[in-house]
């Protein structure tokens, strides 16, 4: 997901990558045909999973049957909410988005039942005001209350976790403030390109001290009977990466999904594993440590002779998005890559603390993607910002990659960082 950055500086950049690149993704990029499918002669590709309550299935699949064309490249887990005032009034909600670079559990309102949607506190300010975020995407924008709710996953439960619930009915009257900071609301599941998702990012917030100490950045609203304002809000109340929730695997994630061959897969699965260091089955090894910078969430990699400060790792976009004017670019869908032969490319990652290390990654053509595969290591596209370069799930496959949170100190460094 790839949003604008705040000061923090992360709560949009990220959230942009995933639904700005969600959004275009309900993909057409699928190539021909579009279809949700599993049949065609393509693959499927399995991980290996543990069964320790720290693990949880990811599915790399169509998505929600309601996205148009399916989806491609996004890793789903299936979570349990539940009130927090009435543990026997939970639900199972699928195709949640994992996104490692952004903050936070968000829900689609449709998707609750009318049952669990009332019992979820609405959090508030000491007045008594609905607490209610306004979350900006690059192609559009998210608006819905911050309301508490016990989430469970795998065996980890968060108790009483501040969450965002997107496009609830009894806010329908959103803030001009709001709404001209993106082309239109994400606030069904056709739209968003997901059932919600659950950032298990390198923060502990969603917005961090820029939020607390400005309250003209139009996140946060204080909505009263008849209007909403802009205000400031203590990182308690804002939005908070569910990871750090937990009793023990709290210090961040890894994902480990498999190899996916140049043809794709029909599907994926792998798995999000809860704590970095704090069991048998999340070591780092002998991973490479990527410091990242604590204000903004980026590190630099080098490609083709450039620097691209702003850069990222991010399983919530479903490509790798960088700039090469060199390469041909799709004539149906102009933001991704169509060269007429597979490229060898690699970059070089650098991360705050000085290590770096060569990717080698490969670029094919878009438009040649059968419309039954739903996970390919060859999309790519351009990028919005000439300083970023994007390493969205392609980068995933066939690896291990952590993600700590800031603060936590493991394998000899203190988060932020990524490690594969």
């Amino acid at each position: 997901m790839v949003s604008l950055r705040l000061s923090r500086e992360f709560l949009a950049a990220k959230l942009c990558a995933l639904l700005a690149l969600i959004a275009i993704l309900a993909l057409t990029a699928c190539g021909g045909g579009g279809g949700s499918g599993g049949n065609g002669g393509s693959t499927s590709t399995t991980g290996s999973q543990t069964a320790t309550n720290n693990v949880q299935a990811i599915v790399v699949d169509a998505g929600p049957p309601v996205i148009p064309g399916g989806a491609i490249n996004e890793p789903f887990v299936t979570i349990t909410v539940c009130a927090p005032n009435n543990p026997g009034n939970c639900q199972t909600i699928d195709h949640v988005l994992v996104d490692t670079g952004s903050w936070g559990l968000r829900l689609i309102s449709a998707v609750l039942t009318p049952a669990l949607a009332a019992a979820l506190p609405q959090t508030t300010d000491a007045n008594g005001n609905a607490i209610v975020e306004c979350t900006p995407f690059a192609d559009g924008y998210s608006w819905g209350p911050v309301k508490s709710a016990n989430l469970q996953i795998s065996g980890e439960t968060a108790t009483a976790l501040p969450m965002q619930v997107i496009g609830d009915a009894n806010f329908s009257s959103i803030p001009a403030s709001c709404s001209s900071q993106g082309q239109s609301s994400e606030d069904t599941v056709a739209t968003f390109g997901a059932n919600g998702v659950i950032g298990v990012g390198t923060f502990a917030q969603d917005c961090g001290l820029a939020c607390v100490q400005n309250a003209n950045l139009n996140v946060y609203y204080l909505c009263g009977a008849s209007s909403c304002q802009s205000t400031a809000l203590a990182l308690a109340k804002q939005v908070q990466n569910p990871v750090t929730y937990f009793a023990n695997d709290n210090n961040g994630v890894m994902i480990s999904l498999p190899a996916v061959s140049a043809s794709g897969a029909a599907t994926v699965t792998g798995s999000l594993i809860f704590g970095v260091g704090t069991q048998t089955n999340n070591g780092l090894g002998s991973a490479g440590i990527y410091t990242i910078s604590n204000s903004t969430g980026y590190f630099t990699v080098s490609y083709n002779g450039t620097s691209y400060p702003d850069s990222f790792i991010d399983s919530g976009s479903n490509g790798l998005f960088f700039n090469d004017s060199a390469i041909t670019q799709c004539s149906d869908n102009s933001g991704f890559y169509c060269p007429t032969s597979t490229l060898s490319l690699s970059a070089v990652n650098q991360g705050m603390n000085g290590n770096s290390g060569t990717v080698s990654f490969a670029v094919g053509n878009e438009a040649a993607i059968p419309g039954s595969i739903t996970a390919s290591p060859l999309l790519a596209g351009i990028n919005g910002d000439p300083a970023s370069f994007d390493w969205g799930l392609p980068f995933f496959y066939g690896r291990n990659v952590y993600s700590v949170i800031e603060g936590k100190s493991i394998g000899g460094a203190v988060g932020p960082y990524f490690a594969y």
